[in-house]
């Protein structure tokens, strides 16, 4: 069939698979702004490529024609390596990042962060593409960052990467061959193309709820998609935990049947604050409060994930602190006090934050176990001199989110939203937030990768600005601690 002239890559086929409307909208907004999950002091290319001698290698460059690529593949010797080779099919277009030929055949090298098995299916659209080009792949591998690896002093890159011809489960441990995976796979190119072809040409589709909407983590486009702003609190969109959630039909969550709800703690909330909002389990709220003792401190860190460490005793994916707020309640009332850092600030991160927490008191943090304790117990390793003085603090840590993840308090107004930024409006008609130049993490860690290289006047209002983000985390701490105590009260 005659196909319109349409450029594809791999990953626009990653995202019809996953979900139609998703690949079209990210198709037609290319350009994408959004920031790396991983802070990298050196682009990853330029690193394996020097862990495994391949500077020196030919390589493909943007907008190469196969007719180039295959002049590139022409000049290797077997045993001789070539980068970053450009290859299409129909307008589908992939890239092979490391490409080596064989006495017969060629061996395809995939080096990436994480190698999950999921990469697999991508990799196998690229093997046929090649092979319709007559590149005959017949052995794959895929370098990926060593999760075992601690950095020394200097950077060790042949410790730093490990290559396999496994790719790894969701849990990061070997899982199965590359071929393995692929033996089941048969994707059909022709077909591929047409779909996307026809998807992209066309209008974008209607959503619908699935599963993959929120695989991982809740997808960019979800309250686009499905005009949350728009939704009452009660629509059963927002229906959290409960299974075959996806099939239920949309309306009212109070027009529900609850039989059986009560097995599901946030479910249930959600339906008793359909009845009548909030819902507040009083005698579960009180009785996870009794043990608070004060004086009450409010602490938060904000960090940056490094897939390679930048120093001494980090290992791979660590992150790094740069920044703690802390407000106590006082007799004279509530007093604050913060740390920024760059660099390798850790231990002076640490000093300060000895120095400033209270000896005594309930600590009150937001997501202690992925966040705050994480990080002091990830600390803890890195400077064993500190782990005694460091779990104190961590023991004594108590996890606002707990009263709102657990149920015992609901308000349809949070829309299945559990984010700190969202629960403080349960507490307060003051847009907390809104007014802050930063207002989200993202943000915060965006302006802290603009430091190193911002001139003294940007630095300084990054700080100040940070310092202003970070300090309202840590007050809206307060006014959720507060809310929840009155609530238990009322």
């Amino acid at each position: 069939m005659n196909r319109p002239e349409i450029m594809l890559h791999g990953q626009d086929l990653i995202r019809m698979k996953r979900c139609p409307r998703l690949a079209w909208l990210h198709y037609h907004s290319r350009g994408d702004n959004s920031l790396p999950f991983y802070h990298m002091k050196e682009p990853f290319s330029a690193l394996w490529s020097r862990a495994y001698d391949l500077d020196d290698t030919p390589q493909g460059h943007r907008g190469d024609t196969m007719e180039d690529t295959m002049r590139i593949l022409g000049s290797l010797q077997p045993g001789e390596s070539a980068r970053f080779v450009r290859m299409s099919w129909h307008g589908l277009r992939v890239t092979i990042p490391w490409l080596q030929k064989l006495d017969t055949g060629w061996k395809a090298i995939w080096p990436m962060m994480t190698a999950r098995e999921t990469e697999a299916w991508l990799m196998d659209i690229a093997r046929l593409i090649a092979q319709k080009a007559g590149i005959d792949i017949r052995e794959q591998e895929a370098v990926s960052i060593s999760r075992q690896y601690v950095r020394g002093q200097k950077l060790d890159l042949s410790a730093l990467f490990v290559k396999s011809d496994c790719l790894e489960n969701r849990k990061h441990h070997p899982s199965r061959t590359i071929a393995s995976l692929q033996e089941t796979m048969h994707p059909d190119l022709d077909q591929l193309v047409d779909e996307a072809c026809a998807l992209f040409e066309g209008p974008c589709p209607p959503a619908v709820n699935s599963r993959s909407c929120a695989l991982g983590k809740r997808c960019t486009y979800y309250d686009d998609c499905f005009q949350t702003d728009r939704r009452s609190g009660d629509d059963t969109l927002f229906l959290r935990s409960v299974p075959h959630r996806f099939e239920i039909r949309e309306g009212p969550i109070s027009q529900l049947d609850p039989a059986g709800l009560q097995e599901y703690p946030v479910a249930w909330a959600q339906y008793q604050a359909s009845l009548s909002s909030p819902w507040i389990s009083r005698p579960d709220l009180g009785e996870w409060l009794a043990d608070a003792k004060p004086p009450f401190s409010y602490l938060d860190f904000e960090w940056d994930t490094f897939a390679v460490p930048p120093y001494e005793g980090m290992k791979s994916f660590d992150v790094l602190c740069f920044q703690f707020s802390l407000h106590t309640e006082t007799d004279s009332g509530l007093e604050h006090t913060s740390y920024f850092g760059w660099g390798d600030c850790r231990k002076e991160f640490l000093d300060r934050l000895l120095a400033s927490v209270p000896a005594e008191g309930t600590i009150f943090v937001y997501n202690m176990e992925g966040a705050e304790r994480l990080r002091l117990k990830q600390l803890a390793v890195q400077f064993p001199a500190y782990a005694l003085k460091l779990q104190k603090i961590w023991e004594r840590m108590k996890d606002l989110a707990k009263p709102f993840e657990t149920g015992l308090y609901y308000d349809l107004r949070m829309k299945s939203r559990f984010s700190l930024k969202q629960i403080v409006q349960m507490f307060t008609d003051d847009p907390v937030y809104n007014r802050l130049a930063i207002h989200d993490g993202l943000q915060a860690v965006r302006a802290y990768r603009c430091y190193e290289t911002a001139d003294e006047q940007t630095r300084k209002r990054i700080r100040e600005e940070l310092d202003r983000y970070c300090q309202m985390d840590t007050y809206a701490e307060y006014l959720v601690l507060h809310g929840l105590i009155q609530a238990a009260k009322e």
